[in-house]
């Protein structure tokens, strides 16, 4: 654990450079009075507080159906990643032919756990038993004693999982062919946190955002309202 926490801190060192700084001394002092629920009741957000920018967005490939990509890093031993789960999902059912939510785990170089076995299950067709373990493992205590090869085994047995498969496929070359790529996508998009959403490749929400369901919704709806007009405006062009 005490690597992970490491890895994160020193990718939290790094962040600012990667996000744009917008904030003045002034405008400090005026957003710490307005509350959340004031700023969404006035459509009124703001960069650096409500969400961040990357200074340079990361590209993305456009999607045919013009939807806008929202795409969710996530890590076992999270406990707002599961509320962030269920945000987006409903999020996406209200929105679907606006957006569109793909989840990715988050991994380096010493902490690949989430990404083998969240890739792993999910090629076993699991989906929800790697869903499931974001709710088993929002106890630290718990998360530690899963993290145990044999007592992982021992879990997805309950959950009538083949233990052999699961074993010769989280041994697997694609399984780490998908943890690089997942090493690479934590660093190239700057993950220093998790929960960590990122809107159209551009705008980023976090942990001090994802907390609350409507303070969520709002700022979603202002940023794609955001992506989406810059978007008609390129095509009108």
């Amino acid at each position: 654990m005490k690597i992970k926490f490491c890895c994160y801190l020193f990718l939290v060192c790094l962040a600012p450079a990667v996000f744009a700084q917008k904030n003045t001394a002034g405008t400090h002092a005026a957003q710490a009075i307005a509350s959340p629920g004031n700023r969404a009741a006035k459509n009124e957000f703001q960069d650096g507080q409500d969400y961040f920018s990357y200074s340079t967005p990361i590209h993305t490939e456009n999607r045919r159906d013009g939807k806008i990509l929202i795409q969710s890093f996530f890590d076992y031993d999270c406990r707002v990643c599961v509320n962030t789960l269920d945000i987006l999902e409903l999020y996406s059912k209200i929105n679907p032919n606006k957006v569109v939510v793909e989840e990715y785990p988050i991994a380096t170089k010493e902490t690949t756990f989430s990404a083998q076995v969240y890739y792993s299950l999910k090629r076993m067709n699991h989906e929800d038993i790697a869903e499931l373990l974001l709710f088993e493992t929002t106890d630290i205590e718990r998360y530690r004693e899963l993290t145990k090869f044999e007592n992982l085994l021992a879990y997805l047995k309950q959950q009538n999982v083949d233990e052999k498969l699961f074993t010769d496929i989280y041994q697997s070359a694609e399984i780490r062919r998908q943890v690089s790529e997942a090493i690479y996508r934590t660093e190239k998009y700057g993950v220093f946190t998790y929960p960590f959403v990122v809107i159209g490749g551009k705008y980023v929400l976090t942990n001090s955002t994802l907390y609350n369901d409507d303070y969520t919704f709002a700022v979603l709806d202002f940023l794609v309202h955001e992506l989406s007009a810059v978007s008609t405006a390129t095509h009108s062009k």
